[in-house]
């Protein structure tokens, strides 16, 4: 489906214009959409089945023989992550973020989603024996995500876990969690936004960092390849590196979540409104992006504008 960008300064929603407004964490997203194709011609009525709402016919779905997931699908998956985290990592100072990987090649996702389970359990047993900690502080929910290494780490997994305590979260040695996880390497970090953390899965989860395997590279190389639009730069850890945008997604399997959480978790609001109505909802909250584009064939297609606002400190 073809999907392209347009001056949003050409774009004026009308105050009575019905938008959607949702409210993930401190996020708040305002949507208008419209156009010609308003309605899905098919119904889902099983896995393997569909109707045809414009013949009547009952169809059979194409299976694909790819073993990864479409980057469609895998960018919904990351959009409903950063959503997961905006509404749920609200108070930084009670959440933690730990990495941990495998010294061993880790193909099985499957597996390592058991192993994070198992971790996780081993680590509530931890905190329930430490007499100094708060009750708050021993319990906690758990985001777990898993990213792909990509061909050129034998495509094995590390996972990332997002912690959530009741009360402030507890000093743990990365001594500690290590020992409990027992694979390989592992990381303990502070949480100091939870909108920026979902920010960095985002773009993390999707880009693969740009390695160039030959022996030699002139600046006219190092020049072609900045001037590729799949190439950007970014500055991870003070250092300047080049990644591919998008590449990572072509690296998730098919039928592969790629998250799990605890149960009971926050999830967006959603409310339907005019867009006077939804610029009072967001008056105290700060623009801070905004993206319009057209989806489909022109002059049949949806016109979608999405703003994209901040809360501030005194409204959250």
């Amino acid at each position: 489906m073809r999907i392209k960008r347009i001056n949003q300064d050409d774009i004026k929603v009308s105050n009575k214009a019905k938008v959607k407004v949702k409210t993930a964490g401190n996020t708040q997203v305002v949507q208008f959409t419209a156009g010609n194709n308003k309605t899905c011609s098919v119904v889902n009525l099983s896995k393997d089945t569909y109707l045809d709402k414009k013949t009547g016919e009952v169809k059979h779905k194409k299976k694909s023989e790819s073993r990864y997931q479409s980057p469609k699908s895998v960018r919904k998956s990351i959009n409903r992550l950063m959503d997961l985290i905006r509404c749920n990592a609200t108070e930084p100072a009670k959440c933690k973020w730990l990495s941990v990987t495998y010294a061993e090649t880790m193909t099985d996702g499957k597996r390592a989603f058991l192993d994070a389970k198992l971790f996780l359990r081993k680590l509530k047993r931890y905190l329930a024996k430490q007499i100094e900690l708060t009750i708050g502080q021993k319990t906690f929910k758990y985001i777990t995500v898993a990213e792909p290494q990509g061909e050129s780490h034998g495509n094995s997994w590390h996972l990332h876990i997002l912690l959530i305590f009741d009360d402030t979260a507890p000093f743990i040695e990365n001594d500690t969690i290590a020992e409990l996880w027992g694979y390989g390497i592992t990381s303990t970090n502070k949480v100091f936004d939870g909108d920026g953390l979902a920010l960095y899965f985002k773009v993390h989860l999707s880009d693969v960092e740009y390695e160039d395997n030959s022996d030699e590279t002139d600046n006219k190389d190092i020049e072609d390849i900045k001037s590729n639009p799949a190439i950007v730069e970014k500055t991870v850890d003070g250092v300047t590196k080049m990644f591919i945008k998008g590449e990572r997604l072509k690296y998730y399997p098919s039928g592969m979540n790629l998250y799990s959480s605890s149960r009971g978790m926050k999830k967006p609001d959603i409310q339907e409104m005019t867009n006077a109505e939804a610029m009072e909802v967001v008056a105290n909250s700060k623009l801070v992006y905004r993206e319009t584009y057209v989806i489909g064939d022109k002059g049949n297609g949806n016109l979608v504008d999405k703003r994209y606002y901040q809360k501030s400190k005194k409204t959250t």
